[in-house]
């Protein structure tokens, strides 16, 4: 058994490798905190798991162009170490592009087909405007994040440990694009809107753009040592039963089609939202979102010097993994089909709205629903 100073001292360093890595990460990406700890989140906490093994915690990054989505993704894989391949989806891409196919080769004087693997066999993937991928090589990736691993011809190939996948998505040009559906959205831990730089972040970024070619990145962590810091934190990050129970009621509380006590939490969060007796909800959100949702705060917890998990966790965590998963009522949203595509202020989950205990009757999913309500950049609307 691990004695208290050992546990100590490896906690200590991990937080100290951890410290370093967000260091490096800001040599390069100005501004966009809310990016840079989400991304941490991920790549720190457990995502799917599959026959006892455990991908990291896979997110979606939602931004109009140019805002560094891509550049903060390309940032962190390269400081962990390991293998990482950028993929470029296009609308003609097929699975095989991705996962890898079988290929006849000779050996010993023999015609044999060996298995070519894909780019996806790395330790972090960047899958750029994945809406672009026709829906037959969308669902393979989606299946390889998922598991871990691939099928091919009666064979598995799993894919090394971090595994951790990025894919952005740009909310414009939608000629030539597949939207995702709900179900394979729910495949990402988080889908992290991206929001412009405030004025002095872009003032910044100015002076230090000419910089940026001379910046060379060394990786500040091995891949190793990332599986290694995900394991300690799903083990020792502690999660009290009230915590847990806030998690679960609150994904409870998206779920129109409960019955009984359910079905009143639903109505009592969402009571002004409603037209009539109908749900601004269609469809709540599946028990896979509190599990994700509490792997997600403790890493949180555990990278604000905090060895258990806090209500502050969830509520800072809630909107990236709920927004993606709840499907709200199709008459609702035709009813602001052709306005502008607006972000609601950032401050109104903090400052906004305080009229009820967050914790007694999870108000909190109110204010998630009408963020999504009142518009974030999506698909475009035909």
């Amino acid at each position: 058994m691990m004695t208290s100073r050992t546990h100590t001292a490896e906690k200590e360093t991990y937080r100290a490798k951890l410290a370093l890595l967000e260091k490096q990460v800001r040599q390069v990406v100005v501004g966009n905190d809310h990016l840079v700890h989400r991304l941490l989140y991920g790549l720190f906490s457990d995502g799917q798991k599959n026959l006892g093994r455990t991908t990291c915690a896979h997110v979606l990054l939602l931004a109009y162009p140019g805002l560094g989505k891509t550049t903060a993704g390309e940032t962190i894989a390269q400081l962990i170490g390991g293998v990482f391949r950028r993929i470029q989806l296009v609308a003609d891409m097929l699975p095989s592009d991705i996962l890898g196919a079988p290929v006849l080769e000779n050996i010993d004087g023999k015609k044999e087909f060996t298995f070519l693997r894909g780019p996806i066999f790395s330790n972090s993937v960047l899958l750029d405007e994945i809406n672009r991928a026709p829906p037959r090589t969308l669902s393979a990736a989606l299946q390889a994040m998922a598991e871990g691993k691939v099928d091919m011809n009666h064979e598995r190939y799993y894919i090394e440990e971090p595994f951790f996948v990025m894919a952005t998505q740009n909310p414009l040009e939608q000629e030539g694009t597949y939207p995702l559906p709900e179900a394979l959205l729910d495949r990402f831990s988080m889908r992290i809107i991206v929001d412009y730089l405030s004025e002095t972040d872009e003032v910044a970024l100015s002076e230090r753009e000419e910089s940026f070619a001379t910046i060379a990145l060394k990786p500040v962590m091995a891949q190793e040592e990332v599986v290694a810091t995900r394991a300690f934190i799903r083990s020792n990050i502690y999660v009290d039963r009230a915590s847990r129970a806030y998690a679960v009621r609150l994904v409870y509380a998206t779920r129109p089609q409960a019955g009984g006590e359910d079905a009143s939490l639903h109505r009592h969060c969402l009571r002004d939202l409603y037209v009539g007796d109908r749900s601004p909800v269609f469809v709540g959100c599946s028990p896979r979102t509190h599990l994700v949702l509490i792997n997600l705060a403790k890493a949180r917890a555990f990278l604000h010097g905090r060895d258990e998990v806090w209500y502050e966790d969830i509520q800072d965590l809630a909107f990236d993994v709920l927004n993606h998963r709840l499907v709200l009522d199709g008459t609702l949203l035709a009813q602001r089909a052709g306005r502008p595509l607006a972000y609601l202020d950032e401050n109104l989950i903090e400052q906004g709205e305080k009229t009820f205990d967050l914790r007694d009757d999870v108000g909190f999913l109110r204010q998630v629903v009408r963020r999504l309500l009142r518009g974030v950049p999506t698909e475009a609307t035909p």
